[in-house]
């Protein structure tokens, strides 16, 4: 009989952490592995995954964050009942983020294998927080981090952990460039959620600041939020506000920097996925100065470390890309060397190494 493995996830969209969690379930289903899977209805990474099979947890996020915790927990009652039909059966339970806390308290209650791979280094609020790392730490067999920034959260103390990269869809890197090419336009590119800290604002205030650039945000939300949104702030002429999108690569293609202007003071990035994609298609970046973003950047080779609240340095950084092609190239080039060390192929060692 094949080895089982039942993956979690919470919310399935667009976002990092369900597309890390594809590239994982690929590598068990490749390894014969019997795939079950159980996260949120809707589209998004983990849709459409073929020799599968999928169990709905019945979460919705709301705009209401009253209404969004109340779905949470719901949907970790009702996912808690439906794993008692694995009680029998030998499996391992693998669960993507730290929030599936049910698939957790179960697998310990059943006796399963419980591998925890973790994503977040804070979520609010913080009561909630600290019982989830609590369980985590408490419960889990084995914790795999994304980045060794990660891996020395005081939340994970005293667990050990396995660091394993993320890695992009294999579609992103078999499209990766493969030598420095200039484009038409000096064209800025972020991808982020609708939320202040995400840096979106500050985003705004450089595309107003830099008229003769071009500007594109793209929001990992559905498009008539995002409309919503653009109707009660005065947005640029050069700044493009984009709704989710199942393919960035023609973003990507047609950019010449990307930023993460995250608030370091409210949230650090534990890794830094768009950079990443960015980075395959010759991309330098600018990003925080802490966080597991910074694993991807070197200062001055392939991108820069700047806060967001330095924004005078940011924008005589863009002036001089805009203006220096040799200076830009050579950025660009590093950038596309740096990708390599967070290759598909490393990732699917690593989750290979773990699984067995």
């Amino acid at each position: 009989m094949k080895e089982k493995i039942i993956f979690f996830h919470l919310l399935n969209n667009y976002t990092g952490s369900p597309q890390v969690l594809r590239n994982t379930i690929l590598v068990a289903r490749d390894m014969g592995k019997e795939v079950h899977l159980f996260t949120s209805s809707g589209e998004g990474f983990l849709s459409g995954i073929p020799e599968i099979t999928y169990h709905p947890n019945y979460y919705i996020r709301s705009r209401f964050r009253i209404l969004t915790l109340f779905t949470f927990f719901l949907s970790q009652i009702f996912l808690a009942v439906n794993l008692l039909k694995f009680r029998g059966a030998s499996c391992i339970f693998y669960i993507n983020t730290i929030l599936p806390f049910s698939a957790i308290l179960m697998g310990k209650m059943l006796n399963k294998k419980v591998f925890v791979h973790i994503h977040e280094y804070e979520i609010s609020p913080k009561q909630l927080n600290k019982f989830l790392f609590w369980n985590v730490r408490t419960f889990a067999d084995e914790l795999i981090v994304v980045s060794n920034f990660l891996s020395k959260n005081p939340s994970l103390f005293p667990r050990s952990s396995w660091v394993i990269y993320n890695c992009v869809k294999k579609e992103i890197e078999d499209q990766a460039l493969i030598q420095v090419e200039v484009r038409e336009e000096f064209r800025i590119l972020m991808l982020a959620s609708l939320r202040p800290y995400k840096g979106i604002y500050d985003f705004l205030t450089l595309a107003r600041e830099i008229p003769q650039a071009k500007f594109e945000l793209i929001l990992s939300e559905s498009k008539e939020d995002v409309d919503r949104w653009k109707q009660q702030h005065d947005i640029p002429g050069n700044l493009s506000v984009i709704p989710v999108q199942e393919d960035v690569v023609p973003f990507y293609k047609r950019a010449s920097l990307v930023l993460n202007l995250a608030h370091k003071e409210e949230v650090l990035e534990t890794f830094g996925m768009t950079i990443l994609e960015g980075m395959y298609f010759g991309l330098p970046a600018i990003v925080p100065t802490e966080g597991g973003v910074t694993e991807l950047i070197k200062d001055g080779v392939n991108g820069f470390q700047i806060d967001y609240s330095d924004s005078t340095s940011i924008k005589a950084l863009i002036e001089k890309m805009k203006s220096d092609v040799p200076f830009w190239m050579n950025l660009s080039q590093n950038a596309m060397n740096q990708s390599k060390h967070f290759s598909t192929e490393n990732f699917r060692k690593g989750i290979k190494h773990i699984l067995r």
